[in-house]
């Protein structure tokens, strides 16, 4: 198979004309663009006071029956629990057919964790007093 060489373009006299420049757009926008976006507060929520509530329960509502929904079909259910050392609330996805444990959050190393950080915590607090 012969090997072909591309010959060179030739030099003209006539001078090519260039694309011109081409502006960029600033990565960011500039911040005089970006109008800042509020959630509704006590302040500035335009709604009547109940009805701000009841809108937040209906999505929450809305919510839990969609995780019930997708535990059923997996067969698995939520647990909610208190560890009564931290006092921190604990979310458990178990298997129904097993009763294992597939996730817990906060994971339990970390409730390990926080414990023994109240337990030293409650013992320097002790020996300076």
């Amino acid at each position: 198979m012969p090997i072909e060489t591309v010959p060179p373009l030739p030099q003209g006299s006539v001078p090519t004309q260039g694309t011109g420049t081409v502006e960029r757009v600033p990565a960011m926008p500039e911040p005089s663009f970006i109008a800042p976006v509020m959630p509704p507060t006590r302040d500035n929520d335009t709604r009547p006071p109940g009805q701000a509530n009841k809108e937040v329960e209906t999505e929450v509502d809305r919510a839990i029956e969609a995780v019930e929904i997708m535990m059923v079909l997996r067969e698995r259910s939520v647990k909610f629990e208190k560890d009564d050392s931290t006092g921190t609330n604990i979310i458990k996805i178990v298997d129904d057919k097993s009763g294992e444990v597939i996730r817990q959050m906060p994971a339990e190393e970390l409730l390990n964790f926080m414990r023994n950080l109240t337990k030293m915590l409650g013992n320097f607090l002790d020996e300076r007093v």
